[in-house]
């Protein structure tokens, strides 16, 4: 057992020093996405700019590698000029410039892991993440001023993609973050699919590409200045 140990000692501790490293973050920013897919009649022809927000929290398991969890909240929506179905107009905004919105509140809740290249000041990343996603659309009954069609409330299914960015280290603790992902939402519902007969569930997928800026809180790195780290966070 000890002539197994042994060799295998020094990686067991890097290990350790490494995933007691973590950051914390926040992000804001804007999103678009494609036109819906499947059984959802309303499409929408024109590119609308949503919101997007962005919640991390990472470990570093080596020095190029981080896992963790992040929770993404973003509106899904297009705009709606008009729009045929087999031939027929159904819908016409172009005059009024409404909305088709698939879901207000998308939450999406994903496990990632990203590689990291170190700069002087911080790094850059890139990675894939995976996870499941929630559909809201509060009060969806309520006449909306904005909206020509709203999506029915409680769609439910997996969201994967990827996302790269860069960390700048300002301070020994506060690094400032930009990200920019894709992420494929692939939503079912128990409600009736809108327009189509006969009458089936609604079922779209619809990929949203969120920009986001903000902060991240980052501790548990090493005294002593590391190579690796190109001369980045390094906490006390």
């Amino acid at each position: 057992m000890r002539k197994v140990l042994l060799p295998l000692l020094p990686l067991l501790l890097s290990f350790s020093t490494f995933a007691q490293q973590f950051e914390f973050g926040a992000n804001a920013g804007g999103s678009i996405n494609s036109k819906a897919t499947n059984n959802l009649a309303y499409k929408g022809d024109g590119i609308a700019i949503n919101y997007a927000t962005s919640f991390f929290a990472l470990m570093n398991i080596r020095h190029n590698l981080q896992i963790g969890i992040d929770a993404n909240v973003l509106q899904l929506s297009r705009t709606s000029p008009d729009y045929y179905l087999n031939g027929r107009k159904v819908i016409d905004g172009r005059t009024d410039g409404k909305q088709f919105i698939y879901s207000k509140v998308t939450t999406a809740f994903d496990a990632v892991l990203n590689k990291k290249f170190y700069t002087r000041y911080g790094y850059f990343y890139g990675g894939i993440g995976i996870g499941v996603s929630v559909a809201r659309n509060f009060n969806k009954n309520t006449p909306s001023p904005s909206a020509d069609y709203i999506a029915p409330d409680g769609g439910v299914g997996p969201v994967f993609g990827v996302q790269a960015g860069y960390t700048y280290n300002f301070s020994k603790r506060f690094a400032f973050n930009i990200e920019a992902a894709v992420r494929d939402f692939d939503l079912d519902y128990s409600a009736h699919a809108p327009v189509f007969k006969p009458y089936s569930y609604l079922h779209y997928r619809v990929v949203a590409y969120p920009v986001t800026v903000g902060i991240r809180y980052c501790f548990g790195f090493h005294k002593a200045k590391s190579a690796y780290m190109g001369g980045g966070i390094n906490a006390e």
